[in-house]
């Protein structure tokens, strides 16, 4: 009875096979879901920092606001301005012809030297002509102002002028005798004279300016001699102020 209960031995067998069927389908499944997703999850990370990464376009900036309408206050009185028509004067004749025609004042002024149309208040009969308003009766006319007249030009008595000026002018020169003294010396130079000349040519004045002492007689006394056309000035004969340079040189 107890051998009819005890399975067969061949049963074994295909229970482990069973059990490696179903553990190997276990393993394919977990594989699946464990190992597949771990090698390819370096790609996903890439893809979602690629998108993160892209900006969005920025919007369009908003139109202006359209300007605010002014509106006149409900309250503001509006003018109008009603055009006038212009109606040409038109000439009416008359119908009564007057006896006398008036009188058209004349505007313009009156001239200074002419009288007053119905005379003035103060005023004389027959008065003079150009006489003031309000004056005096009787009264002397106010002397007349005579502009001043500028004073001719006065011509002078004495001018300057240059010695080689003046020295074009000399018509009689008489040369300095050589002091004994000053040629023994072996002495000579230039005696500078400041000289007057007359209105009639002749040397009026003479004043040393420079020069040997020994050689300044002999110059004087020369010059003292010396004759000059007389020099004119406004048609005028004048005084000349110039200067004479007397050379002694040892030949």
């Amino acid at each position: 009875m107890f051998e009819q209960m005890l399975l067969p031995t061949g049963g074994t067998h295909q229970t482990r096979n069973a059990f490696i069927a179903f553990a190997g389908q276990a393993l394919l499944v977990a594989f699946a879901i464990l190992v597949i997703p771990a090698i390819f999850v370096a790609q996903l990370p890439r893809l979602q920092l690629a998108t993160e990464l892209i900006a969005p376009p920025l919007p369009p900036a908003p139109p202006p606001p359209p300007p605010a309408a002014t509106r006149a206050p409900s309250h503001q009185a509006v003018s109008r301005v009603t055009p006038r028509v212009f109606v040409p004067p038109q000439i009416i004749a008359p119908k009564v012809v007057p006896q006398q025609a008036p009188m058209i004042a004349d505007l313009a002024p009156p001239l200074a030297d002419a009288g007053t149309v119905g005379g003035v208040i103060g005023g004389v009969p027959d008065g003079v002509l150009g006489g003031s308003i309000g004056g005096v009766i009787g009264a002397p006319p106010a002397p007349k102002v005579q502009a001043p007249v500028a004073p001719a030009p006065q011509t002078p008595s004495q001018i300057r002028v240059g010695g080689e000026v003046q020295a074009a002018r000399l018509m009689h020169e008489v040369t300095p005798a050589y002091p004994p003294i000053a040629r023994q010396a072996r002495i000579a130079g230039t005696v500078a004279l400041s000289a007057t000349i007359a209105s009639d040519g002749t040397v009026k004045d003479l004043r040393l300016l420079s020069g040997n002492p020994l050689l300044v007689d002999a110059a004087v006394n020369a010059v003292k001699q010396w004759t000059y056309r007389p020099t004119y000035l406004n048609g005028k004969p004048v005084q000349v102020l110039t200067e004479v340079d007397v050379r002694f040189t040892l030949g």
